[in-house]
């Protein structure tokens, strides 16, 4: 049997009903996903102790790291805790590649909401994104899995 090469995949991608309205964003075609790679179900912000469904949180402020729902309660360390769980398990299973959910403050790779609870979006990075990226895992989102299938 070929070793396939393996995968961090944000757990909503993949069905599990872990986003903070309780939902999911289940991708098409997860059959060629699976196929191709052995794959490795995240949720950083679950991971790092939050519940579902849960109120939403956006990263108020980079430097430093400030995250709050949309009450206004601080909710960085959840995600500086799921973050670490992300990387040790890429370390443990040394996985150099990952699918992360766009846009949003854990996993977000391109674009994230600003801060503002408004659906406005800037160029920046989810938590989790840039702690893996940080550590040499190549990030992808749901809109890139060409790429990511071009990339192996």
């Amino acid at each position: 049997m070929i070793n396939k090469p393996k995968l961090l995949v944000s757990s909503c991608l993949l069905g599990m009903n872990v986003k903070y309205d309780g939902g999911n964003n289940l991708i098409d075609n997860l059959d060629k996903l699976n196929e191709i790679f052995e794959i490795f179900p995240v949720c950083p912000e679950v991971d790092g102790g939050m519940i579902v469904p849960r109120i939403p949180s956006e990263i108020i402020s980079h430097n430093p790291l400030k995250i709050e729902n949309e009450y206004g309660i601080e909710t960085t360390d959840f995600f500086k805790s799921g973050a670490i769980n992300s990387l040790d398990i890429c370390k443990k299973y040394d996985i150099k590649i990952a699918l992360l959910k766009s846009k949003s403050p854990s996993c977000g790779n391109i674009k994230i909401y600003d801060g503002t609870f408004s659906s406005t979006l800037i160029d920046g990075i989810g938590i989790a994104a840039n702690t893996l990226q940080y550590n040499g895992i190549k990030i992808f989102n749901e809109n890139q899995i060409e790429k990511l299938y071009e990339y192996i």
